[in-house]
């Protein structure tokens, strides 16, 4: 039998308002005990106003961990006091997620990027029962090895694939052995483990996300405990809000995407230009190609971002 977990869903308000609709597919398709939402108060009246169900719960970010706590750090870092909200918050939603394992009452909990909708119901271990997935993408960014490299020397990229997935299922006592040892590691400045963490990166890098959890928690896993996890491929379409309109999307292209993805992303920012309107909504289309088919050609006149890869 699998164990028993809940899922944190990290979001902030403005993207819970742009997903509201999609949300219920969170509590249909998820496979963990309770979904519970971690932002700020306002995104706890928005739960709370969607009437979800008795599965899904909230936790108040602050209570969590103070966003202050890791603001001040950054300024004193960057040394200015108009330190964006949104650059000390790219690194605040993953040392969240890393601090619920010291409140996690199971084995493991699942952590789940709230602009992220899964296609399909899905499970987060082998059918052994008890051996987790590591959910594998193609991705590669150099400075997040350079910090892993300064958290525990001699830790280095171990496979070939990514460990960035938009998603992570973590066992308790790893990532707290995880924090442990960065708290161990004597090169390091900081009475926490994120502002360690923080410190350690070079300050021209802090501003252009240089940590990355999953990334760290892989690589340290693969070092550390080696057979603890099973992996396999995980195929999300990242770039979905810049062909789906995330109000209009219907179970029908769900239906169709599924067949390929296991979740689709509808990242901010990302919006349908005109000359993708058709491009995958278009039923003709759906009858006759796949949606893998459809991105593989439409990749083909991408300049930039992230290539999808089967």
């Amino acid at each position: 039998m699998e164990p028993k977990y809940d899922a944190l869903i990290m979001t902030i308000a403005k993207d819970f308002l742009r997903l509201k609709n999609n949300y219920h597919r969170l509590v249909k398709n998820m496979p963990a005990r309770r979904l519970i939402f971690v932002g700020n108060a306002e995104v706890g009246e928005l739960a709370a106003q969607l009437n979800l169900g008795e599965r899904v719960g909230f936790i108040n970010e602050d209570e969590l961990l103070p966003f202050g706590d890791v603001h001040s750090i950054m300024q004193d870092v960057l040394r200015r006091r108009d330190v964006p909200r949104g650059v000390t918050g790219w690194y605040y939603q993953q040392f969240l997620k890393m601090q619920y394992s010291f409140l996690c009452k199971d084995d493991y909990y699942l952590v789940w990027d709230g602009d992220t909708i899964p296609c399909k119901p899905f499970t987060m271990f082998h059918e052994d029962g008890a051996t987790p997935f590591f959910d594998l993408k193609q991705e590669y960014h150099e400075e997040y090895f350079v910090t892993i490299g300064k958290l525990f020397p001699g830790m280095q990229k171990c496979i070939g694939p990514s460990f960035i997935s938009e998603h992570m299922l973590l066992r308790c006592d790893i990532m707290r052995n995880l924090i442990g040892d960065i708290m161990k590691n004597d090169n390091l400045k900081g009475g926490s483990f994120f502002e360690r963490i923080i410190r350690c990166i070079d300050v021209d890098k802090l501003v252009s996300n240089s940590f990355s959890e999953f990334e760290t928690y892989g690589t340290y896993t693969c070092f550390q405990y080696f057979n603890s996890y099973r992996m396999r491929t995980w195929h999300s379409f990242r770039y979905a809000g810049n062909f789906f309109d995330s109000d209009k999307i219907s179970d029908s292209d769900y239906e169709w995407l599924s067949r390929d993805f296991d979740a689709v992303s509808f990242e901010k920012g990302h919006t349908v230009r005109e000359d993708h309107k058709d491009v995958f909504t278009k039923k003709e289309y759906q009858e006759k190609l796949s949606a893998r088919k459809i991105l593989e050609l439409a990749q083909q006149e991408f300049e930039e971002g992230y290539l999808e890869a089967w």
